[in-house]
């Protein structure tokens, strides 16, 4: 017999309510399969039909993931996979989320690039660094608007935080992205924003924490000041005030000499 909708709920909600329960009790842990259609409906008490349209809501969201012919399983319930409904979605951000999109950067890039400054392996260095490499050599605002996301993503991965990268990567990187980019930009890379991703790469490359938090907070404090002047209407109440011209980002510091054993 099926079970009644819950208060509220359609069948298929409801009957996404009772996977998620089940899951979250670890009777359906990470990477398990989900028993068969036919079972899992008379278990769950819902038909057929409703536990089909939940399993593909919850795959859209990153729960479970279907492979043909081989039935449909709980996904690793990482953060990477739990963002993929937000990491689809967020292409539809309206530009004047511009302002508000910024401003969530200028809280989390710095403490990326503060991470990545500790954590960075060798190789992500190297990728940082080839990234920006191939960016100093453009001079097409296009290509290197396609290329920024890249190396600031670079970085975020470079942090090793699983959570950070999943939600900022999600939210950042994409359409929305380049609508502010755009916005930001008006097509004309400056000198100043080489100078500021060449600050953060060389910040990176020798741990210099200081360094990196500071050209972080004012890199994304010239470009919420830049949204400001083209669009002030983006500005609402309840955001925070968009700061003033930030001061220019501190010159990349030499690495310090290898000491020589006496």
């Amino acid at each position: 017999m099926d079970q009644p909708a819950r208060s509220g709920l359609s069948a298929s909600q409801t009957a996404m309510e009772l996977i998620r329960e089940r899951i979250a009790s670890t009777e359906f842990p990470p990477l398990s399969r989900l028993p068969r259609e036919t079972e899992l409906a008379v278990s769950l008490g819902v038909s057929r039909s409703a536990l089909r349209e939940a399993i593909r809501a919850l795959e859209l969201v990153g729960v479970l993931r279907s492979k043909h012919g081989a039935g449909t399983f709980v996904t690793a319930l990482e953060p990477g996979d739990l963002m993929r409904g937000i990491t689809y979605s967020h292409a539809f951000l309206s530009t004047d989320s511009a302002a508000e999109l910024a401003e969530f950067r200028r809280v989390t890039e710095p403490a990326a690039c503060a991470l990545a400054c500790r954590r960075a392996t060798p190789d992500q260095k190297a990728r940082i660094r080839e990234i920006f490499e191939r960016m100093e050599q453009v001079t097409d605002p296009e290509e290197y608007g396609r290329l920024d996301p890249r190396l600031h993503h670079a970085i975020l991965e470079a942090s090793g935080n699983s959570v950070l990268i999943a939600v900022s990567g999600a939210l950042t990187y994409g359409p929305a992205w380049h609508t502010m980019w755009h916005l930001v930009t008006r097509d004309v890379v400056t000198d100043r924003t080489r100078r500021e991703h060449e600050a953060l790469v060389v910040a990176i490359e020798t741990g210099d924490h200081d360094l990196a938090v500071a050209t972080a907070h004012g890199h994304i404090a010239e470009t919420q000041r830049r949204i400001a002047a083209i669009r002030p209407a983006t500005a609402t109440p309840g955001n925070s005030p968009i700061p003033p011209d930030p001061p220019e980002p501190p010159e990349p510091r030499e690495p310090p000499e290898p000491r020589v054993p006496r």
